[in-house]
């Protein structure tokens, strides 16, 4: 074969590759191009997972809705924090577990609500701690974490059948989601009343619960049975179920005094939330454990009464946030739109 004379072969070096200059000028735009496609891509995921958030509470709405066709009242919040749901109890005020544990059989988890019933000693033991592990994906929001379970780091003996559990409990399924008991300061009955020791003490009619009444002014609390008629601000004007505050450094390690036991625990700030704070994005190292809100940067998702689901901005008018969580306070307010 005949050699090409220099010159060519030298012209042929040149337009038959690439240079090193040339070779980073087209890394950085690709770079540069990805630099900008980024934020594009984390924003239709973020929306995306908004949206199942969404999907989740509109889901959880309509099983209260479903249970009140059915008992012809909301589901009990339940007894005390010292206490998770019993299977062999129906919803209402004999039902230690709280309105989670209640919703279960109108979420397609009947199975789930019925572990350990019907057992004793260390079979209903184990029951008992392989559901207190079981996450239910309704109750977790994908903006925040995709694992459902967590470290229990309180109340790790609860009361059940017989007495505390035999074994402590070590982990539990998380809920990313709290009903709202009204715009009182408290969330759960007060700290320092230790509640009823055994079922009997709590089915007794001489037992004497905390005023509940003059307390909780939501729909959803302590051993509560409410009806559609006493939602008396409207069912489209009163929180139902919305997501709640985390600290943003504790999703995972059950560090959060408002996250540290399950789903299945009686009236708790772990499932329980009042308008009495505004709500607020999920921030690192900050203890908000009463109050709403939510991972998502710029709303936090709420579920009213009558089933419709809103996302609302973290700066809503305070006065109208507190009364949206009031049932019957007499001053209507409207969801922002």
């Amino acid at each position: 074969m005949t050699p090409l004379p220099p010159r060519l072969c030298r012209r042929h070096r040149q337009t038959g590759g690439f240079t090193l200059i040339e070779l980073l000028i087209v890394v950085g735009i690709i770079g540069l191009l990805l630099q900008m496609a980024l934020p594009a891509v984390q924003s239709a995921r973020e929306s995306a997972r908004q949206t199942a958030c969404r999907s989740n509470l509109k889901q959880l709405g309509l099983a209260v809705q479903l249970h009140e066709n059915a008992r012809r009242a909301f589901p009990s919040g339940g007894w005390h924090f010292t206490w998770i749901g019993e299977p062999e109890r129906g919803s209402g005020d004999r039902q230690p577990g709280g309105w989670a544990f209640n919703l279960l059989d109108y979420l397609e988890e009947s199975n789930l609500r019925a572990t350990g019933s019907g057992h004793t000693g260390a079979e209903r033991t184990a029951d008992l701690t392989k559901r207190n592990e079981t996450p239910v994906s309704l109750f977790l929001c994908p903006s925040r974490r995709a694992f459902g379970v967590g470290p229990y780091t309180m109340n790790r003996q609860p009361f059940t059948l017989g007495g505390p559990l035999e074994t402590p409990l070590t982990r539990g399924a998380k809920s990313d989601y709290a009903a709202c008991v009204g715009d009182t300061f408290e969330v759960e009955f007060p700290w320092q009343w230790p509640g009823p020791q055994s079922l009997e003490e709590g089915d007794d009619d001489a037992f004497q619960w905390p005023a509940i009444e003059a307390e909780f002014t939501g729909v959803i609390y302590g051993r509560s049975a409410t009806k559609i008629a006493q939602i008396e601000d409207g069912s489209s004007r009163t929180y139902l179920i919305a997501e709640k505050y985390v600290d943003g450094k504790h999703y995972g390690d059950g560090s959060d005094p408002g996250d540290n036991e399950s789903l299945y625990t009686g009236f708790n700030n772990d499932t329980c939330r009042s308008t009495f704070v505004a709500p607020e994005n999920d921030r690192n190292f900050v203890d908000i454990r009463n109050t709403f809100g939510s991972a998502h940067a710029t709303v936090w998702q709420a579920v009213m009464c009558d089933g419709s689901v809103h996302a609302i901005g973290y700066d809503i008018d305070f006065e109208t946030h507190r009364r949206l969580g009031s049932r019957a306070d007499g001053k209507r307010a409207d969801i922002p739109q």
